[in-house]
């Protein structure tokens, strides 16, 4: 049956139009016979069949409906030739051969427009028959109506072929599926002819290849498409880890599912398991293996093996088996065989649907499918995997481990072990603009439990010359907790295993517990009396599994169990990115070896099955270099201040920073016992000379220097940096800490951020000697005052605009944003089990250019639902207005014509999300700021977890490592880049170390209309700007700061949490999230800065001092502490009670205003509050002692800071 599809109508409308809409002069109903001219077409209405009018030549067409032949009128030899319908099989008018044979796609015929013929061939698809559309034999003849072309009811397959006109094209032809489903026009640009074609035929290659130089309307999703690729740059040759493949063009399988239950033998009697889904009782990685040996015991079979040919089966360890032939299995099929681990009964049931064709998988890979098409795709990669299934290996999703013998131990009862990544992935060809696909391979590494002893396992972990037979500290427990909670260990006496449920407080020698005769005892005496087993460690906290406690000397960890990476200490993290990161030539030579264990070639019978043959040489693509910009740092007479990059890098040489800071009242805090104060003056002499030759202007002298242990520091924080911001008058304090302490630098940030407003920064140990040694001591400075520049509201560069993107696009009416999430740690499935909720919440930074200059950027962070990775509306709405706000102010009430938003963290899958929810907020925000204000928006997504890697084709082994990688802004748009999407792969950074890992950039919605030069050209520009080093970074600024800002705003949460913890207020983290964000946000003097920084001095403050306060007399004690008092040079001095003005606060509108007045250190007897004589109106005063540098005003009971750092107490 054909249907129109037109503009503005609904897709049920659209379905139920007919042929009469067509040809109105057909009165069919009345005549009640089909015209000759339609049933030449094979068109039949479904009203006409139902009213038996379909005349005999349609029957001999095989065009029938299932009514006609459930009552009788289909001849014998329509049976006979297999043209019937999957409901037919169902009521049994069928010969059960023809069912067998799998001749019947369900989900093609289930809407009653398809003949039979059509589905066993292979030529209709799925979501064209679905909507009763076309009928395939219409098209390959070529005798659509011309009415039906021009309304765009056509199948592509026309245009491929030739059938349609060039000028039919440009006027609407374009895939039936987006035009039902209401998601593209049918009308086209003026370049209608750049508009995909389906699958075409690449000459005696024998694969399927998409043509690809028409590069329009094939989304589902109205995603921004690629209107260009890019040309500016030199062309350079790269290989990259792609393999390609040939696959033949009629390769079909069949689907089944696979049901294994093992019986087990227990205490209490024997349980069937079901190793197929997720169990308990065994490790996943023990019931793949469990599943793969049943598997290809039952194949071993010699009935079974007259049946089913092995080579031809393909099994993914579970519930999924596709096989090249029919099985011949109608409902089910059932086998029990005995195996070493017990008896098995294997069910096998076909699925729905049976058949999966090629052209499923090759449209599940360009588009972003349904389930459906996701388990076509799922059918070639369990394919193409079988020949590591039938090995030693040991799966998790697309990676592949085999267990060596000479593993790299990492520390902490971890080890690494070596294996590859394997996905099926279309890749763009540059010159020809066809698609086709390639195996994208890659070396990765992980992180495993070793197995050994458990006790082993604690002593690395806890870095312990020996067990000690005690308890173990409160600290050390919560440490293993931490790592071992969830682990699957082996007991030596019974050799069951269990999951660690984690320690418990109990040890073997007091803790009492009933045995099975009812008696009580000790674990102690228990294991003596009953397995004669004297426990070494009897003081030693045990493991718990449930209500049962095991002491940890009797348990083995198991082997081949994945180490989460929250659960890595820095050591590991270190010792992988040391072991990971390999020079590219060694990379390369690994990722070609780890190749052939895919399979593909001669070797691999289950891919000789298939006709698959695979490359064994990477893909060689074109890739270009970008133009290296230009950097602006102070420019006068002299020096235009300009610098011009060099591979990713430059050299600051005698410039001074574009925008230098005012460090005028700062502190240093040495918290390392290690270094001694005449190391830190020498430190702070070198620091402060480099800070002079960058023009920074930094006191010589810190306004307080302090010291005290770290065992102290915890408590300390609370005081110090208030003592610093009343007394000292300090704006920025640098602490130098032993060691990395992710408690004791969340305390710092908390207390000096948020509590107190001091701009904090936090130097190890090493970094301060490192100051001292080596030749790079230079750099070292160097690098640190580029970030207390940044940190006090300095820019250190700027983007130079004579590079000629720079001049286009940098303009001042363009605003860039990034965004990011953090997100705390999954939890697991037990602890999902029992209800357990995540302790943190996510966290959502984000950053705008919106300061005084082109890169002065600010910053915003916003709590969410845990784990969720779209923002809210309101955090968006609320943090885009903020950041419109401080634009307007910073640009003379002016506001941005273009935004471009650089969002991270998302996956392909949470394209639709962000298109459709965030960019709705967006949108939304700029209404909401100004009614009517609308700028044009772009939205680039920024992915860096992804497997893809460039090689350069002249790498030479004798070369430093960054000369062996891709120079510094590579980009390719073209081979492995999405088919569908305006993406591109660029390398905005130089490798210096490992292999350099391009990153990948989507854009997903575009109304600036970009064309790939610019897209490109901007993206690298801005990766230049991020002012913490002279480098170009590997993502944008902007959205690297959003990383930074999110991960900032995790890190208060903490320390606020734990705050909370220790004065027992946990039900506060309970409340709504805004107020835990007032909780946690740093004062506003610290949001007016880069990054962390502050940016201007506090002049409203001031201002507001004087137009709100009055002042009162007090008496002073009779003797001032040091510090109080007329600014000195710090001596002590003894004096006689003297009266000391104090700030006193009323309100204009005549409302009672309570004021706390006192000062720091002085007894709450000692002060007399007066009422000031010059206020209009009376005020209560309350004599409750406050700070000298600040006052708590209460104004219609809503309590209000004000920050006034000039306020000091005056001598009369």
């Amino acid at each position: 049956m054909l249907a129109l599809f037109q503009p503005g109508r609904r897709r049920d409308e659209t379905i139920g139009m007919s042929i009469y809409s067509l040809y109105p002069q057909w009165d069919v109903a009345e005549k009640d016979v089909v015209c000759q001219k339609v049933v030449s077409q094979r068109v039949v209405r479904q009203e006409l069949v139902s009213q038996r009018v379909v005349r005999q030549e349609l029957v001999s067409q095989r065009v029938v409906r299932q009514e006609l032949v459930s009552k009788g009128v289909v001849p014998q030899e329509l049976v006979s030739q297999q043209v019937v319908r999957q409901e037919l099989v169902s009521q049994q008018v069928v010969r059960q051969e023809l069912v067998s044979k799998g001749v019947v796609r369900e989900e093609l015929v289930s809407q009653g427009v398809v003949p039979q013929e059509l589905v066993s061939q292979r030529v209709v698809r799925q979501e064209l028959v679905s909507q009763r559309v076309v009928r395939q034999e219409l098209v390959s003849k070529g005798v659509v109506p011309q009415e039906l072309v021009s309304k765009g009811v056509v199948r592509e397959e026309l245009v491929s072929k030739g059938v349609v006109p060039q000028e039919l094209v440009s006027r609407g032809v374009m895939r039936q599926q987006l035009v039902s489903k209401g998601e593209c026009n049918i009308s086209l640009p003026d370049n209608g002819g750049e508009f995909w074609t389906n699958v075409v035929k690449r000459e005696n290659a024998g694969v399927e290849e998409f043509d690809l130089s028409k590069l329009s309307g094939r989304c589902v999703i109205n995603y921004a498409q690629r209107n260009s690729f890019g040309s500016m740059g030199t062309a350079i040759d790269l290989h990259t880890n792609y393999f390609s493949i040939k696959i033949p063009k009629d390769l079909t399988f069949h689907h089944y599912s696979v049901e294994i239950l093992l019986t087990v033998n227990r205490r209490k009697g024997t349980v069937d398991v079901n190793i197929t889904s997720a169990t308990s009782m065994f490790a996943p990685i023990d019931c793949r293996r469990f599943c793969m040996k049943i598997y290809k015991t039952l194949f071993e079979k010699d009935e079974i093996k007259k049946i089913w040919n092995f080579n031809y089966m393909f099994y993914d360890q579970r519930t999924n088996l596709f096989s090249l032939n029919n099985l011949q299995i109608s409902e089910s099929v059932e086998y029990t065989i005995t195996t070493p681990q017990g008896k098995a009964k294997i069910t096998i049931k076909p699925c729905n649907p049976l058949l999966i064709h090629i052209q499923d998988v090759i449209y599940a890979l360009v588009h972003i499918g349904s389930d459906s098409e996701r388990s076509a795709l799922q059918a070639l990669d369990i394919a193409t995997s079988m020949k590591l299934f039938d090995t030693e290996v040991m799966s998790f999703g697309n990676k592949f481990f085999k267990p060596v013998a000479n593993k790299l131990s990492i520390g902490g009862g971890v080890e690494l072990y070596d294996g590859l990544f394997k996905s099926l992935r279309p890749m763009l060809g540059a010159a020809c603009g066809k698609c086709y696909l390639a195996f994208n391979i890659e070396s990765v590494k992980a992180a495993f439990y070793t197995s050994q002893p458990l006790l082993q396992s604690l002593q690395e972990e806890l870095r312990l010359s020996h067990i000690p037979n005690k308890p173990l500290h409160e600290q050390q427990i919560a440490q293993l907790n931490k790592k071992y909670s969830g682990i699957r260990v082996r007991t030596t006496h019974l050799n069951r295993s269990f999951k660690i449920q984690g320690f418990s407080d109990k040890i073997p020698r007091t803790h009492v517990f009933t045995d099975d005769n009812g008696v009580n005892t000790t674990v102690f005496d228990y294991f003596r009396n009953k397995y004669n087993i004297i426990l070494r460690y009897p003081n030693l906290q045990m493991v718990k599994k449930g209500h049962t406690f095991i002491p940890p000397e009797l348990c083995n960890v198991e082997p081949n169990q994945r180490v989460p990476m929250m659960k890595l200490d820095d050591e590991n993290h270190r010792m992988i990115v040391q072991t990971c990161a390999v020079p590219p030539v060694q990379r390369y030579r690994e990722i070609l070896a780890k190749s052939n264990a895919v399979g593909g070639d001669c070797h691999d019978l289950f891919a000789a099955a298939m006709g698959l043959t695979k490359s064994s040489d990477m893909v060689c693509i074109k890739g270009r270099v970008l133009p290296e910009p230009s950097v602006q740092y102070q420019s006068d007479a002299k020096n235009s201040g300009r610098v011009q990059v060099r591979n990713g890098q430059w050299d600051m040489k005698q410039n001074k920073v574009f925008v230098a800071a005012e460090i005028s009242h700062w502190a240093l805090c040495n918290m390392c016992p290690t270094i001694q104060q005449p190391q830190l003056v020498q430190f702070v002499h070198l620091l402060v000379q480099k800070a002079a030759s960058m023009g920074i202007n930094m006191n010589p002298r810190p306004v307080s220097y302090d010291c005290f242990h770290p065992r102290e520091a915890l408590e300390r924080m609370k005081t110090y940096f208030d003592f610093l911001i009343r007394q000292r008058d300090a704006t920025y304090a640098i602490c130098v800490i032993p060691e990395k302490s992710e408690v004791l630098r969340r305390s710092i940030k908390y207390y000096g951020e948020v509590v107190n407003g001091v701009v904090t920064q936090i130097l190890l140990r090493n970094t301060v000697m490192k100051g001292f040694l080596g030749r790079k001591s230079e750099t070292l400075y160097m690098q640190i005052m580029l970030k207390v520049n940044a940190k006090n509201g300095g820019v250190n560069n700027e983007i130079s605009m004579a590079h000629p993107i720079a001049n286009m696009w940098f303009r001042g009416d363009l605003l860039f944003m990034g965004f990011d999430v953090n997100h705390p740690p999954a939890l697991s499935r037990r602890e999902k089990e029992s209800g357990e909720v995540p302790l943190e919440p996510s966290v959502v930074g984000a950053v705008c250019n919106c300061g005084r200059t082109q890169f002065d950027y600010r910053i915003r962070y916003r709590l969410q639902d845990s784990r969720k990775e779209e923002i809210e509306r309101e955090k968006i709405v609320g943090v885009v207005m903020e950041f419109l706000k401080e634009y307007q102010n910073n640009n003379k009430n002016t506001l941005p014509k273009s935004v471009v938003v650089y969002r991270d963290g998302v996956s392909e899958s949470q394209f639709e999300m962000v298109l459709e929810s965030e960019k709705a907020s967006l949108q939304e925000a700029f209404g909401r700021f100004r009614r009517g204000y609308s700028p044009k928006l772009t939205i680039v997504i920024v992915q860096k977890r992804h497997h893809t890697r460039f090689f350069r084709t002249d790498m030479n082994p004798s070369d430093k490592n960054m000369y062996q990688n891709i120079p510094a802004g590579t980009v390719v748009d073209t081979g492995p880049v999405s088919c569908r999407l305006f993406d591109f792969y660029l390398c905005s950074h130089l490798g210096i170390q490992g292999t350099s890992r391009p990153t990948l950039y989507t854009v997903l919605y575009d109304e600036n209309e970009f064309n790939a030069n610019a897209m490109q050209g901007i993206t690298y520009l801005l990766c230049q700007t991020y002012q913490r080093c002279n480098k170009s970074v590997s993502i944008p600024a902007p959205v690297y700061h959003a990383h930074h800002a999110a991960t900032r705003g995790k890190e208060l949460y903490c320390a606020y949490r734990n705050k909370m913890m220790e004065e027992g207020g946990g039900s506060e983290l309970t409340a709504d999230f805004v107020r835990l964000e007032e909780a946690i946000n740093s004062k506003p003097v610290i949001q007016q800065k880069m990054t962390w920084a502050l940016l201007q001095p506090r002049t409203k403050a001031r201002k507001v001092e004087r137009r709100w306060m009055t002042m009162a007399m007090v008496l002073c004690p009779s003797r001032r502490p040091s510090g109080q008092g007329r600014r000195c040079s710090g001596r002590r001095r003894r004096s006689r009670p003297s009266p000391v003005r104090l700030a006193s606060v009323h309100c204009p509108e005549g409302e009672a205003s309570v004021v706390e007045a006192g000062c720091r250190n002085f007894p709450q007897s000692s002060l007399r509050a007066v009422q000031s004589p010059s206020c209009r109106r009376e005020t209560s005063t309350l004599r409750i002692p406050v700070y000298s540098s600040d006052l708590r005003v209460h104004l219609n009971k809503k309590e209000m800071f004000i920050y006034t750092k000039q306020v000091y107490m005056y001598m009369v």
